[in-house]
């Protein structure tokens, strides 16, 4: 008997893909023994914790206690359900999948991913084509070349141009697929609110194309032309980018990614920069592992994808002031995070009044990279902009602010350090408190012991904050359910033998299983041996797409394994004993429960005469 075409696709994926190679893309692995291990993406990891089986073609992390195949290991990395995850799969291991399935309904176009990818890829062709070849795009053109950007690199970017028409988009999609519900969907489109209809968002502007780290377009970036700025309005912004999408959340995505990826791997080291332009020049004049920040501050977000690749990030800002005190009024927060993920954040100011892309195309870009090899670390950072331009023996105001700023950071700092992070975070403290008594004229002892205060009074909230993170591991969407011993047993000599599923069938029910989710697993270990479909882990991967399944299916085959050699036939006897056992203690407290329901009816039924005799008397 077939799979089936749902269960022939998932079968066909995961025999294409190989575990070790899909992990190993992610998080660096070492052989130990017939498995690899490597340090667990998903918590601080001191020692390694996750384990790769590739006989089995599974993953476990044993502190995370998830673990799973190739699909749920992809639906975890990348935050996406079971069909991206197949088709993200399937994309990678070159296999084609039928674009729908049989029977059942098609969703609203708007609402289907794939229309939504399409849509936003032929959006980029269409700005893209009337980048080179329109006559009205005469005046993009010429302010790229301007900035010195080549046609090499508008090509390789994607740029492009949106005419200053108000349906210029919508009038070339009419007749196709794309819809103006689709083109609003994915931001393309703006609804008029009052005559109804739409018009194009990116009008009169110069338009980059952004790109998942899978080079797919999922949103733009428009730069008005400067001789339109009065034309698309007074208060019309210079930049803007697409809206929140279902494809699209500027706090993770971050532009140039899906060039800059390989770069940032084999270089150990991701730059950020603040503007389009900004990474397009860095690419153009050599500097591979550049990426940019879309209109918002780096943040958590950002630091999980750029942490799959790297362990140090340099953030490099513009040389004037608003660009500086922007960093600054965040630079606490922003260290604490890199510190709790352990990823080295350094910090390059330019020269006042420039941007990287004016820098590079001045300058050259060896003389970017002398400026980049010399950034200092976020707390040098910090240090420096509190104390520029201050006489701590005049200021004795400021001198005290800048103290107590320093401190409040470096309080902040061991917070958030995670455990095996603690050492060279304590030494880095020590080395800064030694400044700052050198530079203040300051008892180093009594410093420390403000810190200590200072550290004393955020732990309250940092405790709160690992409690309420706690919780969330434990209760979240891919936690792991837990199952009583018996369950555990019945489904580990199921794995372990399936000869024995006739039997154990015959004498168990579904309703048996207190767990839904060992339920589930019974069930379909049931419904395989039925239809002479083997029992094992493999084959029971492809019934289920969620990831909470297919860890407990992990765990059971694990341990199902360690007891190999356990007697099997005594094993049976015991598990159809407890059968047995259970079928007893149901009975014996339904029992119970009519007899307490008994007297509970008896107690009200004396209540109700003895009230009815007093009413008498």
């Amino acid at each position: 008997m077939s799979l089936g075409p749902a269960n022939d696709a998932k079968e066909q994926v995961r025999q294409a893909v190989d575990i070790v190679d899909l992990v190993g893309s992610y998080v660096p692995l070492r052989r130990q023994g017939r498995n690899y291990v490597g340090h667990c993406p998903w918590h601080d990891d001191r020692r390694p914790s996750l384990q790769v089986n590739p006989e089995r073609q599974s993953f476990k992390c044993w502190v995370c206690d998830v673990g799973g195949d190739v699909f749920s290991f992809v639906m975890k990395m990348e935050n996406i359900e079971f069909r991206e995850a197949l088709e993200f799969l399937a994309e990678r291991a070159g296999v084609s999948l039928q674009r729908s399935e049989p029977g059942g309904p098609p969703p609203r176009s708007e609402d289907d991913k794939r229309a939504q990818l399409r849509t936003v890829a032929w959006a980029e062709e269409q700005f893209h084509r009337c980048l080179l070849e329109a006559p009205e795009a005469e005046p993009a053109r010429e302010y790229l070349a301007d900035r010195g950007i080549t046609p090499e690199t508008i090509r390789r970017f994607h740029l492009g141009y949106s005419p200053h028409r108000w349906e210029w988009l919508l009038d070339r999609a009419r007749g196709t697929e794309f819809t103006p519900a689709l083109l609003e969907r994915v931001g393309l489109v703006v609804r008029r609110e009052l005559e109804g209809g739409h018009y194009d968002r990116f009008r009169g502007r110069v338009i980059f194309s952004i790109r998942d780290a899978r080079g797919r377009p999922i949103a733009f970036g428009g730069r008005v032309l400067p001789q339109l700025a009065e034309a698309t309005g007074p208060n019309s912004a210079k930049y803007i980018n697409s809206p929140e999408t279902p494809l699209f959340s500027k706090s993770r995505e971050l532009y140039g990614l899906d060039v800059a990826r390989d770069a940032i791997a084999r270089d150990r080291q991701a730059i950020v920069m603040e503007g389009y332009t900004d990474c397009i020049m860095a690419h153009q004049f050599g500097l591979a592992n550049v990426v940019a920040v879309l209109g918002t501050a780096l943040g958590e977000g950002h630091l999980q994808v750029l942490r799959r690749l790297t362990d140090s990030v340099v953030l490099v800002l513009d040389g004037d002031a608003a660009g500086r005190r922007r960093t600054n009024e965040i630079i606490d927060t922003l260290l604490a995070l890199f510190v709790k993920n352990q990823v080295d954040l350094r910090i390059l100011t330019l020269p006042e009044g420039v941007d990287p892309c004016d820098f590079i195309v001045t300058h050259g870009g060896d003389a970017l990279r002398q400026l980049l090899a010399g950034a200092v670390d976020a707390l040098e950072h910090k240090f420096q902009a509190v104390t520029q331009g201050l006489d701590t023996t005049t200021d004795t105001h400021r001198a005290a602010q800048a103290v107590e700023q320093v401190l409040s950071t470096l309080a902040q700092i061991r917070t958030a350090a995670a455990t095996e992070a603690a050492s060279p975070v304590l030494l880095r403290e020590q080395q800064m408190l030694g400044r700052i008594a050198r530079r203040f004229r300051m008892p180093e002892e009594q410093l420390r012991n403000r810190l200590a205060a200072l550290r004393r009074a955020a732990r309250p909230k940092a405790w709160a904050k690992r409690v309420e993170a706690g919780a969330s591991a434990l209760e979240g969407p891919h936690a792991t359910p837990a199952l009583s011993a018996w369950e555990r047993g019945i489904l580990e000599l199921v794995l372990l033998d399936p000869s024995l599923l006739s039997r154990i069938e015959a004498a168990v029910e579904p309703a048996a299983f207190d767990s839904p989710v060992a339920r589930r697993i019974f069930e379909a270990c049931v419904g395989l041996h039925q239809v002479d479909q083997p029992v094992n882990f493999q084959r029971l991967t492809l019934e289920f797409d969620d990831v909470n399944t297919k860890s407990v299916l992990v765990q059971l085959d694990e341990s199902s394994q360690a007891k190999a050699s356990a007697d099997r036939e005594q094993w049976l006897q015991d598990l159809l004993a407890g059968v047995e056992r259970r079928k007893a203690a149901v009975a014996t407290t339904c029992d119970d429960a009519e007899a307490e329901l008994a007297r509970f009816y008896q107690a009200s039924r004396s209540k109700q005469l003895g009230e009815y005799e007093r009413r008498k008397k």
